[in-house]
C-alpha cells in the first residue's frame, strides 16, 4: 500500500505472495516521479527502497529520499518507558511488602535476624530502578525533541543537532527494554526529514535575514509553551523588522509554513487507511484484487467531510478533476467515455 500524504490518495494496493524487497522494488519502479518515501522499519520495505535507490544510481536518475517513520520510533520509545517504570514500580512494591512484614515482626517482638539484609537489598534494587526510570524518562524527553523541526530553544533543528541530542540521551536508555528504540534512534534514515528542510527553504528564494525572522515567528507559533513576555516582545521586534524590510512578508510566512507542513515525518497516514481497509476486509469471506481496486477507487473519489481537505477528493487534490462525478456515476462510464473526459481536461487551457 502506497499513500500520497498531501492528498491522502491511495496510489497502489496489491495482493502479493510475499512482501519482500523485490516486490517492493517493482512497486517503486512503477512510480518514476517518486522523490521521497516515509516508511516503517519493515525488512522487505527497507530492502525494496535500497534496491530502487541502487537502480536509480545505476541509471543516473534522481535519488530517492528514505525517511524512517517517526510514528513507530516514538511508539517504541513510549512502550520502553512504560516497561521501565513498570519494573521500578514492581520492585518498589516488593520492597514495601517485605518492609511491612519486617515492621510487623518488630512490633510483635519477634527476632528479625536474617531479615534485614534481604530487605536492604530489595530497597537498594528498588531505589536503583527508580533512579534509572527517572533518568530514562528525562533522556527520552530530550530524545523526542530531536524529531521536531525546532529545538526547545526555538532554533531550526538540523541533523547534527538531533544526533547530538540523541547521543547524549542514549547512555540513560541502556536497559533491555530500550534495545529496539536505540536501534531506531541510531538509524541515519530517522533524520532524513531534517535534511529536506533547508533544501526546500532555500528554494523559496527569500533573503537570509527575512527567512531567519520568519523561522523565529514560525517556531514560536509551533511552540506555544515558550510564549512569555520576553518572547512576545521578541516576536513584536521580528514583526517590525519584517514589515520594514519585506512588504509581502505574510506571504513569505505562509510559504515557510507550507514547506514545513510538506516535509512528512510519519507514515501514520498509511496506518489510518490500512485500518479502514482491514475493517472492510473483515466483512468479506474472500478478498480479490478486483475488489481491492474497487475499494481504492471509492476511497480516491470520496469527499472528505472535515479537516483541511474538506469537500475535496484525493484525486481532485492531485489535480485530476472529474467534474463532480460520484463513485456510481464513475463506474457507469465506459473506458472510451472516461478517456474522452480526461483528454478534454488535458486539452483545456
Amino acid at each position: 500500500m502506497v499513500i500520497e500524504p498531501e492528498s491522502l490518495c491511495w496510489m497502489t494496493g496489491r495482493m502479493v505472495e510475499a512482501r519482500d524487497g523485490l516486490t517492493w522494488a517493482e512497486e517503486f519502479a512503477r512510480l518514476p516521479a517518486l522523490r521521497s518515501v516515509v516508511r516503517d522499519d519493515g525488512t522487505g520495505l527497507g530492502k525494496g527502497v535500497k534496491i530502487e535507490r541502487a537502480r536509480r544510481r545505476a541509471e543516473h536518475l534522481p535519488d530517492l529520499d528514505d525517511t524512517l517513520d517517526v510514528f513507530h520510533t516514538l511508539r517504541e520509545g513510549g512502550r520502553a518507558l512504560r516497561k521501565t517504570w513498570g519494573a521500578a514500580s514492581r520492585a518498589l512494591d516488593r520492597a514495601d511488602v517485605v518492609q511491612k512484614e519486617f515492621d510487623r515482626r518488630v512490633r510483635q517482638g519477634q527476632s528479625c535476624r536474617g531479615h534485614g539484609a534481604p530487605l536492604n537489598r530489595l530497597w537498594h534494587q528498588a531505589t536503583r530502578l527508580w533512579d534509572q526510570a527517572t533518568a530514562a524518562e528525562t533522556a527520552w524527553k530530550h530524545a523526542r525533541s530531536a524529531f521536531e523541526f525546532f529545538t526547545p530553544e526555538g532554533r531550526l533543528n538540523d541533523r547534527a543537532q538531533a544526533e547530538t541530542v540523541v547521543a547524549a540521551a542514549l547512555p540513560h536508555l541502556s536497559a533491555a527494554a530500550w534495545a529496539k528504540t536505540r536501534r531506531l534512534l541510531l538509524r541515519r534514515e530517522s533524520f532524513t526529514f531534517l535534511d529536506q528542510v533547508p533544501e526546500r527553504l532555500a528554494d523559496l528564494g527569500l533573503a537570509t535575514d527575512v527567512l531567519s525572522a520568519l523561522l523565529d515567528l514560525e517556531g514560536l507559533r509551533r511552540q506555544p509553551w515558550r510564549r512569555s513576555a520576553a518572547t512576545r516582545g521578541w516576536a513584536l521586534v521580528r514583526t517590525v523588522q519584517l514589515t520594514k524590510s519585506c512588504s509581502d512578508w505574510r506571504e513569505g510566512s505562509r510559504r515557510v509554513g507550507a514547506v514545513l507542513r510538506g516535509v512528512w515525518r510519519a507514515s501514520s497516514l498509511v496506518e489510518c487507511v490500512n485500518s479502514v481497509v482491514r475493517m472492510q476486509q473483515s466483512r468479506h469471506r474472500k478478498m480479490t484484487q478486483g475488489l481491492l481496486d474497487l475499494k481504492r477507487l471509492y476511497w480516491n473519489l470520496r469527499r472528505f467531510r472535515t479537516g483541511l481537505r474538506k469537500d475535496q477528493t484525493p484525486y481532485g487534490l492531485l489535480g485530476l478533476e472529474l467534474h463532480d462525478l460520484s463513485f456510481w456515476e464513475f463506474l457507469k462510464l465506459t473506458p472510451e467515455e472516461l478517456r474522452k473526459r480526461l483528454s478534454t481536461q488535458n486539452d483545456a487551457p
